[in-house]
């Protein structure tokens, strides 16, 4: 996470009305300097080499459905991406599915995990998946598999919360924690969610979850979830991840949302791939045309502090697509690098269409933008530098 439509801080109500979707961020950090910029640079600890010949299709839903956000587990020559896609023919309530890959071929494509009956916290839409692999035990019960997600209780882009779900295999079925780990209290503001989860090294029953938060701003926070015994979990005090580093696609400073994490224990860093502002102004107007890899050192990350370096990005350029979003990397069941020195991004894309001259009111831009949402991937060597 899987990463989701957040851009902003405020909820303007813009379709489609998925958990995830809300306005520009009003709170952006300022342009940094050129000087700043180089040194920044200077810093880089890896770069991304991109093998066009290796973009495919993923997954294409069915028409009238769509899918974004996935959490991907690439083991051997077996995939299991979890996403956010309807389960109702152009019903937009979110679910998360789980698709099976087997050799490039999907064999099979199911919802694993649904809203809770009212009046739960997630009893409207559930998205954004992060599934890894630990030592969990809820209720006296072991558990080898823990999926974070966000859920809500509105047909709207609003009082987004995170909550948790534990399994023994990848189809579950998912047992869910009834209250959400990570809380949010305002129903007219977005919330938290996009979470994004790595086990901690030599802690098989802590996860390191990274989720966006947007009510008067837009954020980014890590925190390290204890789920030894879940009943009784624990959380540490969320550390603010910086956002030095971060450009968007016209070059200026960037904020940091809509990011899945990876753990590179080779070069002892993180990686992130983000979405990338501004967003588009012709429909869909509320994703972007790119999303960004960047790297930080461990300690950096943990402590929320440093500056990330920017290594690759998927764009127009690189795909030939237009709208760029939503992206996740294939990583083991630990959230670390499925292979030590190979980047591969599983990203969403989109139609999109413009007004014409005469087309004032944009009536006749048709494009289905989230029917038309599916996977696509691409993967890199991973050049580090010391």
């Amino acid at each position: 996470m899987t990463a989701a439509t957040l851009g902003t801080a405020l909820l303007i109500g813009v379709a489609p009305a998925t958990a995830d979707t809300v306005s520009p961020d009003l709170d952006a950090p300022a342009p940094v300097s050129t000087q700043q910029l180089a040194s920044d640079a200077s810093r880089t600890r890896a770069t991304v080499a991109w093998d066009a010949s290796s973009l495919q299709e993923v997954y294409a839903p069915a028409d009238g459905f769509y899918s974004y956000a996935p959490s991907v587990v690439r083991d051997g020559d077996t995939e299991w991406i979890w996403t956010c896609h309807n389960d109702e023919f152009r019903v937009i309530k979110d679910h998360i599915y789980l698709t099976k890959i087997v050799d490039g071929v999907v064999v099979d494509s199911r919802s694993v995990l649904q809203a809770s009956a009212a009046p739960a916290w997630d009893s409207f839409h559930v998205c954004d998946p992060s599934v890894v692999a630990g030592k969990f035990r809820y209720l006296g019960v072991k558990y080898s598999l823990a999926m974070f997600y966000l859920g809500n209780d509105l047909d709207a882009s609003a009082h987004n919360q995170i909550g948790v779900a534990f399994a023994n295999s990848p189809e579950g079925p998912w047992i869910k924690l009834p209250e959400p780990i990570v809380t949010f209290d305002r129903a007219d503001q977005w919330g938290v969610g996009q979470p994004t989860a790595v086990m901690m090294p030599g802690k098989p029953g802590t996860v390191l979850l990274g989720y966006t938060q947007g009510d008067t701003s837009t954020r980014a926070y890590v925190t390290e979830v204890d789920l030894k015994k879940a009943e009784s979990f624990t959380t540490t005090t969320p550390v603010q991840l910086p956002t030095a580093g971060l450009t968007g696609t016209d070059g200026a400073a960037d904020y940091l949302n809509g990011f899945d994490l990876v753990f590179d224990k080779k070069g002892d860093q993180f990686l992130a791939v983000r979405e990338q502002h501004p967003y588009a102004f012709d429909n869909p107007w509320w994703i972007g045309p790119a999303v960004q890899v960047v790297t930080i050192p461990k300690r950096d990350l943990l402590r929320g502090r440093g500056t990330w370096a920017p290594v690759g990005d998927v764009n127009e350029s690189l795909t030939g697509f237009d709208r760029n979003h939503n992206a996740g990397f294939a990583r083991d069941w630990k959230g670390h690098l499925a292979a030590k020195n190979e980047v591969s991004v599983v990203f969403t894309t989109s139609c999109s269409s413009l007004p014409t001259i005469d087309d004032q009111d944009w009536s006749l831009a048709t494009c289905d933008s989230l029917y038309s949402y599916d996977l696509w991937s691409i993967d890199g060597a991973l050049n580090r530098r010391r």
